[in-house]
């Protein structure tokens, strides 16, 4: 800077504007400048302000959960619902397995429909079997409804549907155990529990839709259930699945055919295993939506995977690939009783009836004869 001289005074001031020179421009005769968009005053004496980075130029104010600021941070925008993506890698999983889980239960489904009258099926109790497939498919099927995007008629059938289709798939599994006329009965009665909870579930707490906001600046669009509700729906199942644990546990050393008391044990020990993974997780991430609804499509498939693969995959490859074992237990041992008894009797006539079907056989007679001549 430099004193420059710009004027005289001589009985007046006298000032040479040419002679001014201001970096910037002329300066303004201003308390404080206004404030750009995006920053509030902050006061600092009467009329003086300071600039500070907020919503606008007064006053600021938080925006409602499910809401944003606009560009200009004048006011608040409708924030759009997240829902979960098809293509993105938390629904393609799901669906991929799910898909594949379909494939195999309706390839199970026809070949038992196939072999619907062979020793193998329907020593297996082939109408709980396609009970169990019923329960199984839908368990897959529920994947699709999980990951659709929330509506009314949706919500309600995720309510409905997804208690239910655990209900058919234990309820069978617990009947298998225990095949008796009275147990049968009893687990029928348990789908129709299951299935009158949901429908009073539903009367009770109407299906709706709702936005959570787990974070500031984001909206997801979910069904409306409450977290007890979901819980009492499931501690129904988990005690299906406990009785079935137990009972698979204590019929573990009755000889079955085809060892099925071991395969239904394997069964629930895996279910056991993949639940007690399961719970932490989906009530662990509330913050998360995408986890708990790719953990709940899992968990559904892989129960009924093990179900599947533990349960039916015996049975269709000893029909498939080994049909000479395929056949009634005990025919062997009766038909070698049978030839004993005869042979005692009448070696002469055992002998008949076995060279009328072309088979040589040697007998007392054979050996006597041959040793003569």
């Amino acid at each position: 800077y430099d004193y420059v001289q710009i004027g005289t005074w001589k009985e007046g001031l006298e000032l040479n504007s040419d002679a001014l020179k201001w970096v910037g421009g002329h300066p303004r005769s201003l308390c404080s400048e206004p404030c750009p968009i995006g920053h509030v005053r902050n006061y600092q004496d009467a009329c003086c302000w300071a600039c500070m980075l907020f919503v606008n130029n007064d006053t600021c104010k938080t925006c409602e959960p499910g809401w944003a600021p606009n560009d200009t941070k004048s006011g608040c925008n409708k924030l759009t619902p997240e829902v979960i993506d098809w293509l993105s890698p938390w629904a393609l999983v799901p669906l991929i397995f799910s898909a594949c889980g379909i494939f195999c239960t309706l390839f199970t489904a026809c070949v038992f429909i196939k072999y619907n009258k062979t020793p193998v099926i329907m020593a297996s109790g082939r109408e709980l079997c396609y009970v169990l497939l019923i329960g199984i498919l839908t368990c897959y099927g529920m994947s699709f409804v999980v990951l659709a995007r929330p509506t009314v008629y949706r919500c309600a059938l995720l309510r409905v549907g997804l208690g239910l289709c655990l209900s058919i798939c234990y309820s069978a599994i617990f009947t298998k155990t225990n095949r008796i006329s009275r147990i049968f009965n009893r687990g029928v009665k348990s789908v129709q529990l299951q299935l009158v909870g949901s429908i009073g579930w539903l009367l009770i707490e109407q299906p709706d839709i709702r936005e959570i906001h787990p974070f500031p600046l984001s909206s997801v669009l979910t069904c409306k259930v409450s977290t007890f509700s979901l819980i009492m729906s499931l501690v129904y199942n988990m005690i299906l699945i406990i009785l079935c644990t137990l009972y698979a546990f204590k019929t573990r050393k009755i000889p079955e055919n085809f060892n099925e008391a071991k395969y239904i044990g394997f069964t629930m020990y895996s279910t056991c295993i993949v639940w007690l993974a399961f719970l932490p997780i989906y009530f662990g991430t509330n913050n998360d939506y995408k986890i708990q609804i790719s953990s709940m499509c899992m968990c559904l498939s892989i129960s009924a995977s093990v179900a599947l693969a533990c349960l039916f995959t015996p049975k269709v490859y000893l029909v498939l690939f080994q049909p000479y074992k395929n056949v009634r237990p005990g025919n062997g041992n009766q038909t070698m009783q049978s030839m004993a008894s005869l042979s005692k009797s009448s070696p002469q006539t055992v002998h008949r009836s076995l060279t009328d079907d072309n088979v040589a056989v040697i007998t007392p007679t054979n050996i006597e004869d041959s040793s003569i001549t």
